[in-house]
């Protein structure tokens, strides 16, 4: 046999798979609870073994993989935490990430299987995927998120917007964990929220309010963004995170129908993933899994975002972006003329 020779590195072909490896090893690191073992300070292999009830000669290779993550650093005296790590990973801290993991490693579960079959066919699994919205795991993965960055976001922005102050009505569309309705209400104590969601979500979001003490302030309806309307003029803001994307391929009328919810001179915010965010690699397998999950996408840009308020009769745009260390998306609103 004469062997060929390559003409091409393989190495970037295959290095896709170990991508999938590195996830994984994060996953069980949050499991074994790695980082809460850490959080004191660095410690030699046999005492992290010993304190995550870990084989040392299996552990090593995986805080290996993390240290040439960037997740973890090596010193004199063992593996220790980066600040990032300490910031996210530790269980208890108020920007906790492992909920918002485990939500990733639904999705990326979700998967497995035939995939060649799914690309050839239809199936319902939007229906799937809309379902799950009402599972407390997904919500608190959603709202963990959005502690990177989004929440803190969203809300200044809100806060900074021409007549917030004098607002009294507050809608969220899609609010699910209710996150957004309460940290606005706390910036505007003159403000009552509305959060709108599928009807089997509603219920979770009432508990999930009333057990923070938002019950008086905070009232939760069943509503789809695909069919139903909103009350005419009935707000003075209207908030949507990562929910346009899902009615991407409706977005003018359904942005028709959300203005019509606003009084003159009212604000609707779009809050959702825009593209050239992230790595391009990055933002390819979100679109990939958005697209599986039965979502039209998950990337809606400026111009289509602006295009369709304006023809809600929208204009006076304020945007922001993410900056470094905070993360979350575009945030673009528009006002109600009249």
């Amino acid at each position: 046999m004469t062997p060929t020779q390559p003409q091409n590195a393989f190495a970037p072909i295959e290095d896709v798979f170990y991508g999938a490896v590195a996830a994984r090893m994060l996953i069980t690191a949050l499991e074994i609870d790695l980082f809460s073992a850490l959080e004191a300070g660095p410690l030699p292999l046999a005492e992290l073994a010993a304190r995550t009830g870990t084989l040392p000669h299996r552990l090593e290779p995986l805080l290996d993989g993390l240290t040439a993550q960037g997740i973890l650093t090596r010193e004199d005296v063992g593996y220790a935490a980066t600040p990032a790590a300490s910031e996210y990973l530790v269980p208890g801290k108020p920007l906790y990430q492992g909920p918002a993991m485990m939500l990733l490693s639904h999705f990326t579960d979700s998967l497995q299987g035939n995939l060649a079959e799914r690309l050839r066919h239809e199936d319902d699994a939007r229906q799937g995927s809309d379902k799950g919205w009402g599972m407390e795991t997904i919500m608190e993965g959603t709202l963990g998120h959005a502690l990177t960055g989004a929440l803190f976001r969203v809300t200044r922005f809100a806060a900074e917007l021409p007549g917030f102050a004098a607002m009294r009505t507050l809608c969220d569309v899609g609010g699910n964990h209710g996150a957004y309705t309460m940290a606005l209400l706390d910036e505007n104590s003159d403000l009552t929220g509305t959060i709108l969601d599928l009807p089997h979500v509603v219920p979770f979001t009432k508990a999930r309010c009333r057990e923070r003490g938002y019950g008086e302030r905070i009232r939760a309806g069943a509503f789809d963004l695909r069919t139903d309307d909103l009350p005419q003029e009935g707000f003075d803001l209207i908030v949507t995170s990562h929910v346009l994307y899902g009615v991407a391929d409706d977005l003018e009328a359904v942005t028709r129908r959300l203005a019509a919810g606003l009084r003159p001179g009212g604000w609707l915010i779009s809050h959702h993933f825009a593209p050239g965010e992230r790595d391009a690699g990055i933002e390819a397998a979100h679109e990939f899994m958005t697209r599986l999950a039965g979502y039209p996408t998950h990337f809606l840009s400026r111009q289509s975002l602006e295009t369709a308020m304006r023809a809600a009769g929208l204009d006076g745009f304020r945007a922001d972006a993410p900056t470094p260390p905070l993360g979350g998306g575009l945030i673009l609103a528009g006002r109600k003329r009249g």
